[in-house]
């Protein structure tokens, strides 16, 4: 759909100008400076202590793909989660999959793991082979 939205504006040889911003839940232009940062995020695991994923809104449900859902979020794979405790510790969270000594966690499983831990709040970040922790210089 993007792809054939930039088509059908942009030609073979034109310069593009490509903005960004950063819009809130309304849609409305939220202000930036050198010191925001983003992190791509999702779903939402946990809210306020309690299992909070909901698929539709989070975007895991592609109507056209129903094997995507089975395959990201029913499967076991290696995730990395990020959370925050009732202290307000960030805690990171990895979990190698796709070997015979670890398969990795279900997003459904991922949550529960940040609520056993204690996380008031947390989202899936990145998984699969992008899941490592470095700590103290080791993997």
């Amino acid at each position: 759909e993007r792809v054939a939205d930039l088509t059908a504006t942009a030609r073979v040889g034109e310069r593009l100008r490509v903005s960004t911003a950063l819009l809130d839940d309304r849609g409305r232009r939220m202000p930036t400076s050198a010191g925001t940062d983003i992190v791509n995020a999702g779903p939402e695991l946990v809210r306020d202590g309690r299992v909070h994923i909901t698929p539709a809104t989070d975007g895991m449900v592609h109507p056209g793909d129903p094997s995507w859902y089975y395959g990201w979020v029913h499967k076991r794979n290696p995730r990395t989660l990020a959370g925050v405790d009732a202290a307000g510790r960030t805690v990171l969270v990895t979990a190698d999959g796709r070997s015979t000594d670890s398969l990795g966690l279900s997003i459904g499983e991922s949550a529960e793991v940040a609520r056993s831990l204690g996380l008031r709040d947390a989202v899936n970040l990145d998984g699969g082979g992008s899941t490592t922790m470095v700590a103290e210089g080791a993997v």
